[in-house]
């Protein structure tokens, strides 16, 4: 269970968004990858697409270690209490939460084990994971904005400004 605080951290935020930016990136652009592999396969030229290649890995690497840093100070720090509501929306919204840290986890390590292990059997666990990370950013999302416009109540709020101590 993760202890609690009044808000979050200027570094909690900053990494948070910092993630979502790549997440979109790795989503936007990562149709390389599925190239370069066919490519790969049929014997073609990669080597206009190896800057894709990398970039989709080093910045895959890079959610990883920030997700697993943000994780930590979740452990440590704390994150504020959930709003208060009818417990199925509460843990609703827990679940979302735990469901995104394990979707940054395992996504990043299906693909190195796509890439470097056995890319018949990760490669298409990890390209199931594309779907599933829209489902929950939508999800997302739309909590976010009925929690502001319908609730009016915090939570986009303190996603937006840090709590001092």
């Amino acid at each position: 269970m993760a202890k609690q605080s009044n808000g979050y951290t200027v570094l909690q935020l900053s990494l948070h968004w910092l993630i979502v930016l790549l997440v979109f990136f790795q989503l936007i652009f990562g149709e390389d990858m599925a190239r370069y592999n066919y490519a790969l396969r049929s014997g073609e030229d990669v080597a206009p697409l190896m800057t894709g290649y990398y970039l989709h890995i080093g910045v895959g690497l890079v959610i990883l270690v920030l997700t697993l840093l943000r994780f930590g100070l979740r452990l440590t720090i704390g994150v504020p209490a959930s709003v208060p509501g009818p417990a199925l929306r509460v843990r609703a919204g827990e679940a979302l939460h735990y469901l995104f840290y394990l979707m940054l986890i395992v996504t990043p390590i299906t693909g190195l084990l796509a890439q470097f292990v056995d890319m018949r059997t990760f490669g298409g666990i990890h390209s199931l994971n594309k779907p599933i990370f829209v489902l929950l950013i939508v999800l997302h999302v739309a909590a976010a904005l009925y929690h502001h416009f319908i609730l009016k109540d915090s939570t986009l709020r303190r996603m937006m400004v840090p709590h001092t101590f």
